[in-house]
């Protein structure tokens, strides 16, 4: 029999209390002060005027902060998450 190496164990995740869901439309601003770099994310409200009209504005929904290596991951899974949406390339692609 084949002896599998010791597989690290992921750490459980908790969420308690509950992590936010983010939604934005856009990063405002970025900024890396000392390797810390930082996010500003903003979305977009179309909100009634009062006088039967509608007005735009932008609100800062959130600020990420991380070092270097939590942005490095960050980015990574975002790159991840771009993959998923692709259609597969070469043979048996559809």
């Amino acid at each position: 029999m084949i002896d599998k190496p010791d597989v690290p164990a992921m750490p459980p995740i908790v969420d308690a209390p509950h992590a936010p869901i983010i939604f934005f439309d856009n990063v405002r601003t970025f900024t890396n002060y000392n390797n810390i770099i930082g996010l500003t994310l903003s979305v977009n409200r179309t909100l009634p005027d009062g006088k039967g009209g509608v007005t735009n504005d932008e609100v800062v929904v959130a600020f990420l902060r991380g070092n270097i290596q939590a942005a490095l991951t960050l980015r990574k899974a975002i790159d991840g998450a771009f993959l998923l949406g692709t259609k597969p390339q070469g043979e048996g692609a559809h």
